[in-house]
């Protein structure tokens, strides 16, 4: 199940979600060494694949972004695409490499405001088919839960 990678030439998280780098935005919380190794895990061995969560619902707390150089298999061009990182209420991490959660999460920054999400914003993993090789894995907000 291959998530949709497109190139993202010049992205600019900054333009989203990040007040001081282009390549990098993290929500968590960096002050303290704790902090600081928290984020460094989180980013390093995430629990699991976003993929993995398709219709199940995750308590997001924080988001973490960077983008990362992938290698298109067929080609072998280099491309930059979104690591996106979720973090729940409990500290599970959830990661994806993603165009499409990257969006759900800027969009989300823009409505919902920027995270910390206190108590955590129900999303729903949800995987949409563009055409016949390519899915998109995106979020959206549970209402259901919120009622």
């Amino acid at each position: 199940m291959a998530e949709d990678t497109q190139a993202l030439s010049n992205v600019d998280v900054k333009g989203t979600l990040s007040p001081d780098n282009r390549s990098f935005y993290s929500s968590l919380k960096q002050n303290t060494p704790l902090e600081k190794a928290k984020l460094f895990n989180a980013i390093s061995n995430p629990g699991h694949q976003t993929s993995d969560m398709i219709g199940e619902t995750i308590l997001v707390k924080d988001v973490i972004i960077e983008i990362i150089d992938i290698t298109d298999e067929l080609t072998g061009e280099v491309k930059q695409a979104p690591r996106v990182v979720l973090v729940d209420v409990g500290g599970e991490t959830y990661q994806s490499v993603s165009v499409g959660v990257y969006n759900s999460i800027a969009r989300l920054s823009q409505i919902m405001g920027q995270p910390t999400w206190e108590g955590g914003l129900p999303l729903k993993v949800r995987q949409i088919q563009k055409d016949t090789t390519r899915r998109v894995i995106t979020l959206e907000i549970d209402t259901s839960v919120m009622e």
